[in-house]
């Protein structure tokens, strides 16, 4: 064996010593086998006929490799120590640039560049840098909504940075007006407002991109106690908000039982926020609509982030699984298992405040004696696959939970008894969608959703030996077809058809005495839409008109709903605008007592019957006008709103009227005013609104009086000032108080029933709070870190928002009062790899 060794390596010595000659690479492989006791794998098409010429007879392994790869269009790889992978040497280039706005010099962000093989997205300031393969990649594509796409050939490629110029496409074009109120609130030419949560400004109050809570910050739109799940725009209730998540309706919209939003708002790209004038693809939401969008372009990059404030912990990760296929997958869960902050603590007390989970049982030694878990997450998953330049599929799916269960101890006949009661809220959504560009001017798109919303609540009282089990549950799923059609410079289309069914069930089941109650309701709605959208048809106008057509096939019913949004630019600054809408719903929420669901959540979804429960209709019409300067944006709007067919019991009233059923309506009137001034580093707005919202029961007397979410005046100031990579913010919130019913006389009739003054003849005391910001961002090589604290309620003021009466065990009337979160401080830390 060493003679044959011996004269191998003589044999590869000499054949080194010679001249150097071209011979083939199949045969010097051979030798280089032998030498080094490695094995080449390798497709004999890639090194056919391939002659090279080695100098030296010294080399190593390492410097043969090289060597060979110097003189063949080939990479040797090593797989480990002993085999070695031959591929072909792909020809890859990375090309590198910005890209801008070819009309303003504006660096465009998100702009989605393409070859034939890879995809990246522009970052905020235009950059870019994507590797494209000159033997397979014929062609490079940019694209960003509402510019005109721009293909580079291959002589085009710049490997050093360059500038890529876009053309505005004024077909597409929508004007924008920038930095409404804060850096990432835009408003757009159709009057609806959107939202970017990735360039959002530090906002008061709040240490991070809360959506729900950033909303009420716009005029028109607020919450009466301070929470996300019943957010109120021009004086409707939450119900009447149709909230979508990658187009599902969601039907629980809240954390901690409505005081954070019920998903990571850090996943949400886009969010529109429309109080009228509404697209005809729309359903439902006859007060507002608040559309959240995840991204919709695939990842480059992996990406990982992590975040943690003193409620919850999340992590996001952003996968490129190929160059077609990302996944972006999200988590968040809340930490009171772990550290019971002073944040959680005063969010614990706002959101159980005189419930069923914080009372002691009247006339009893009853109490709770420890909540065994209060918890909430949040799970969610965006899949796209982008199957080629003109197909693309999206999937998406989010779960979310509340959970708290809490034992009941009573000590009877010095027997101590236990019971537990609990209250879950669970939400599951879904939604899957295919894309089809036909052409540059024609896209169809075809989807599928479901939601899936469950409260299940058992209370159980021990001095009564009373067990009471609630439970809500919807099934909402439907498809859409939905088309759009660019037909000319000035004129788009849409068009489509929607199909939903939306099952709702209710059950009470009571021991003590014994009552069973199990209701379910299925409705099944067909719809058509067509919309047109007219885009300087004439000379600076802008007309959107749509018509949508509901058919309940239950009723035998059809709904016929136009909608129009009309902008005219007169000038260069200035901005008119009219909306007008008519909208249904069909889904609505009522309280049938305070204390059902543990006096936690009270509200219970139905669907229209249209009868006990009618259909609610809306019909809405707003001007305003608009003026623009650099730095200076100033805007009035007056709105009249009429709402029919709102039933008592979804109006929560706590007076002569609680247990009494009525249908009826309300008209809302009001006006808007916003002014909001930019500087290099500071940006100051106030917000100013005066309003008028009326019920009418005809069956009541009087008739009509002031709605419960009646408030005449609200009024909001704030600013934020930024110093390098420190940013800071500060709000002054006021409103007056809400109306409520005051007791006509001190002691109760002869029924034992309480009197009441005329509905809603009394007030609140006003409203005001004052909140601070601040975020610190910091770069750490290739980790980005942002550091936050907020304070909310600075000055611990005890604002009340409700006021309501009751008869107490003693007989005698008793009043409660329902506060707002006292001084609440927050910190936030999140990373990004």
């Amino acid at each position: 064996m060493f003679v044959v060794l011996f004269l191998l390596t003589a044999v590869s010595s000499r054949s080194f010593a010679q001249n150097p000659e071209a011979e083939p690479l199949d045969s010097l492989l051979i030798v280089l086998e032998r030498r080094f006791s490695v094995v080449f794998s390798y497709a004999d098409a890639n090194i056919e006929g391939l002659f090279v010429t080695i100098s030296f007879k010294d080399l190593s392994l390492d410097g043969f490799l090289r060597e060979l790869e110097e003189q063949t269009n080939l990479r040797f790889k090593k797989i480990d120590s002993r085999y070695i992978a031959i591929q072909k040497n792909i020809p890859e280039v990375r090309i590198s640039g910005t890209i801008t706005d070819k009309s303003t010099g504006e660096k465009l962000a998100a702009a989605a560049v393409y070859s034939e093989n890879n995809h990246v997205v522009s970052d905020e300031n235009g950059f870019f840098s994507i590797t494209v393969n000159r033997e397979t990649d014929s062609v490079l594509t940019i694209r960003h909504v509402g510019y005109k796409p721009l293909t580079l050939e291959p002589g085009d490629w710049h490997s050093d940075t360059a500038l890529y110029e876009m053309d505005p496409d004024i077909q597409v074009l929508k004007e924008v007006k920038l930095n409404y109120i804060s850096r990432g609130i835009d408003k757009l030419h159709d009057g609806s407002l959107q939202l970017n949560v990735q360039n959002l400004g530090v906002l008061p109050g709040l240490s991070g991109p809360d959506i729900l809570h950033v909303i009420q910050i716009l005029p028109g739109i607020q919450s009466m106690n301070e929470t996300v799940s019943e957010i109120n725009t021009r004086g409707g209730t939450n119900d009447q908000n149709l909230v979508l998540w990658d187009g599902v309706k969601m039907y629980q919209t809240g954390h901690f039982f409505g005081l954070i939003s019920a998903f990571n708002s850090s996943l949400i790209h886009k969010t529109t926020i429309i109080k009228n004038g509404t697209s005809a693809s729309y359903d439902e939401g006859v007060s507002g609509t608040i559309d959240m969008q995840q991204q919709d372009y695939g990842v480059s990059d992996f990406e990982c982030s992590a975040g943690l404030d003193m409620l919850a912990a999340d992590l996001i990760a952003k996968i490129p699984v190929t160059g077609k296929l990302s996944l972006i997958l999200g988590a968040r869960h809340s930490i009171n298992d772990i550290v019971k902050t002073p944040t959680y603590k005063s969010y614990y007390r706002r959101a159980f405040e005189h419930t069923e989970v914080m009372l002691t049982q009247p006339g009893t030694d009853t109490t709770v004696d420890r909540y065994h878990d209060f918890s909430f997450y949040d799970v969610s998953a965006r899949l796209l696959y982008d199957i080629s330049e003109k197909d693309k599929i999206r999937f998406s799916v989010l779960n979310n939970q509340n959970n708290i269960e809490y034992e009941e101890r009573a000590t009877i006949r010095d027997t101590v008894y236990t019971r537990e009661s609990h209250l879950k809220q669970y939400n599951l959504l879904s939604s899957f969608s295919y894309a089809r560009s036909w052409t540059d001017n024609h896209t169809t798109q075809w989807s599928a959703f479901v939601s899936n919303y469950y409260l299940d609540g058992s209370n159980v009282s021990i001095s009564d030996n009373q067990y009471h089990l609630q439970e809500n549950e919807v099934i909402d799923w439907g498809l859409k077809m939905e088309s759009k059609n660019r037909i000319s410079r000035t004129i788009e289309l849409l068009g489509g058809y929607q199909f939903k069914e939306v099952g709702i069930r209710n059950r009470d089941n009571i021991r003590k005495p014994d009552y069973d109650r199990d209701v379910k309701d299925v409705l099944r709605i067909h719809a058509l839409y067509a919309e047109a959208e007219f885009n300087e048809l004439l000379r600076n106008v802008i007309v959107r008109t749509g018509l949508r057509t509901n058919w309940y096939a239950k009723f035998n019913r059809f709904s016929f709903e136009p909608r129009v949004v009309l902008n005219y630019r007169p000038g260069r600054h200035f901005a008119l605008e009219v909306l007008a809408e008519r909208k249904s719903q069909y889904t609505t929420q009522l309280i049938d007592f305070q204390t059902d669901f543990l006096g936690v959540e009270k509200r219970r979804w139905v669907l229209s019957n249209n009868g006990s429960v009618p259909l609610l209709y809306s019909q809405q019409v707003s001007a305003g006008v608009q003026y623009e300067g650099a730095s200076f944006l100033a805007s009035l709007e007056g709105y009249l709103k009429e709402v029919s067919g709102i039933i008592t019991p979804s109006q929560g009233f706590q007076n002569q009227y609680q247990y009494v059923y009525s249908i009826g309506g309300y008209v809302a009137r009001g006006v808007e005013m916003l002014v909001n001034k930019r500087f290099s580093r500071a940006n100051t707005w106030v917000t100013c609104t005066l309003a008028r919202n009326d019920y009418h029961f005809g069956e009541f007397t009087p008739s009509t009086f002031p709605n419960n979410l009646d408030v005449r005046h609200a009024l909001s100031a704030g600013g934020s000032y930024t110093m390098g990579n420190l940013e800071v913010s500060g709000g002054f919130s006021y409103r007056t108080g809400r109306p409520f019913t005051r007791p006509a006389q001190d002691n109760l009739n002869e029924r034992d029933e309480i009197v009441y003054e005329d509905p809603n003849s009394s007030r609140l005391k006003d409203f005001v709070r004052l909140d601070l910001s601040g975020k610190y961002t910091l770069e750490i090589r290739k980790v980005k870190g942002e550091l936050a604290v907020s304070i909310w309620n600075l000055l611990n003021r005890r604002n009340v928002f409700n006021i309501y009466y009751q008869v107490n065990e003693d007989n005698e009337i008793e009043q409660i009062t329902r506060h707002t979160l006292g001084i609440t401080p927050n910190v936030s830390l999140r990373v990004l790899f």
